[in-house]
């Protein structure tokens, strides 16, 4: 593939990766019709994409499985990153609504959620919404299989559309990275300013390609071509694997809160001491980011009142250690392996999402810790209620809104 010309826009229509014949297929706007193998030999036994197209005039990737089912993926551009429509995260639960109203509606039986759902997959097939996919989601769909995986996963991928949530991992280290270098009044780190809905490919993982780090176009645009097909085989694999063992975490916390269950402390006590455990568990997240950015943190981890402060600053981890902080604090607090995932993902969406529809419990306490600071809450339990706010707010479809340019 080295001969090829130069990548641009101005010179291709189309470049095809066949993932059966193990070929890729490259025709130019002369009409030119170039095919040729893969640079590797190896099979792609587990890949459930067949084949992915990429659309230099609509800058999409066109993927089909090996059902013959297809879906379109906005391709990533290192210079332009925004999205330009609302981003709305969904809990797993609700992303399961999303997928049974398209494959067997029967089975959403609240038929104020099924309508809502619909509204939903409107506007995120017709460039209303932005629909950004999560490890989370990746890590909760390994317990399925079959066709209930494949239907479930097929409809995650085609109504994501490419977009991501940035790993709340990698969103805590760059938060605190940011932090420290304001703190010590040194220039900010070059991904300071990284999108956190994006769809810049691998960023859901936590140690993914940093794309944005690659200069040589070439390398980029292979993963760029290749990134729906990962991330859809990831959602429709068929083989089941089993979840993480998290219990020692839970266990960790279970302790904590029984430990300010039987504590008699005043208020700012009892803030400065769930701060400090907070940190004190994290401590590895304080080390990295301060070796990113080449200071000391010490001095930070010192000041309990300074760490509470600058603990605001940043919207993730802001929004999570006052989850830590409630849950710590509620001695009817029974913590289960799932309080994990509900907590970093939707403190993280909370923060950077423009609407969240989110598991009753962990949705219940981010609304009522928005309204504690006086914000009004971006998220939801139900996706009844998300439809009326996306309403109440004008989110429309690309269509609806032409139609209503056309008729002024």
């Amino acid at each position: 593939m080295a001969d090829v010309p130069v990548l641009s826009v101005d010179r291709f229509q189309y470049w095809a990766v066949d993932f059966v014949r193990n070929e890729y297929v490259v025709v130019t706007t002369d009409g030119q019709r170039h095919v040729g193998a893969l640079p590797t030999t190896e099979a792609w036994p587990d890949n459930q994409v067949a084949q992915s197209v990429f659309d230099w005039e609509h800058w999409w990737v066109i993927s089909t499985t090996r059902r013959g089912d297809t879906l379109i993926s906005e391709a990533y551009s290192p210079v332009s990153t925004d999205k330009g429509r609302p981003a709305v995260y969904l809990d797993q639960n609700h992303w399961s609504k999303l997928a049974w109203a398209m494959v067997d509606p029967s089975k959403v039986a609240n038929r104020d959620e099924f309508a809502a759902a619909m509204r939903i997959i409107e506007l995120a097939t017709d460039a209303g919404i932005v629909l950004p996919l999560s490890s989370a989601h990746f890590t909760e769909t390994y317990p399925l299989y079959g066709d209930r995986r494949y239907n479930l996963g097929l409809a995650m991928a085609q109504l994501a559309g490419g977009w991501e949530l940035r790993s709340p991992m990698a969103v805590w280290d760059n938060e605190v990275a940011v932090m420290l270098a304001r703190r010590e009044g040194i220039p900010l780190p070059a991904f300071s300013e990284l999108a956190v809905v994006t769809t810049e490919p691998q960023a859901f993982l936590a140690d993914g390609v940093r794309a944005y780090e690659i200069d040589n176009d070439w390398d980029l645009f292979q993963l760029v071509i290749s990134e729906p097909s990962i991330t859809l085989s990831c959602l429709i694999d068929t083989t089941p694997e089993a979840k993480s063992d998290v219990s020692a975490w839970v266990q960790r916390n279970q302790e904590l809160t029984d430990y300010f269950g039987g504590q008699r402390l005043s208020d700012t006590d009892r803030q400065r001491q769930t701060a400090g455990f907070f940190w004190t568990d994290n401590i590895q997240v304080l080390a990295r980011a301060a070796a990113r950015v080449g200071v000391d943190p010490r001095s930070f981890v010192q000041d309990a009142k300074e760490l509470l402060r600058q603990t605001e600053t940043m919207p993730f981890v802001s929004n999570l250690s006052a989850m830590f902080r409630l849950r710590h604090l509620d001695r009817q607090t029974r913590w289960k392996g799932n309080d994990l995932i509900d907590m970093m993902y939707l403190s993280c969406a909370a923060a950077y999402c423009d609407y969240v529809a989110a598991e009753r419990h962990t949705g219940t306490q981010l609304r009522r810790l928005m309204e504690s600071r006086g914000t009004s809450p971006n998220t939801f339990v139900t996706l009844t209620d998300l439809v009326e706010a996306l309403e109440r707010d004008g989110v429309k479809t690309a269509s609806e809104t032409a139609s209503e340019g056309g008729s002024r």
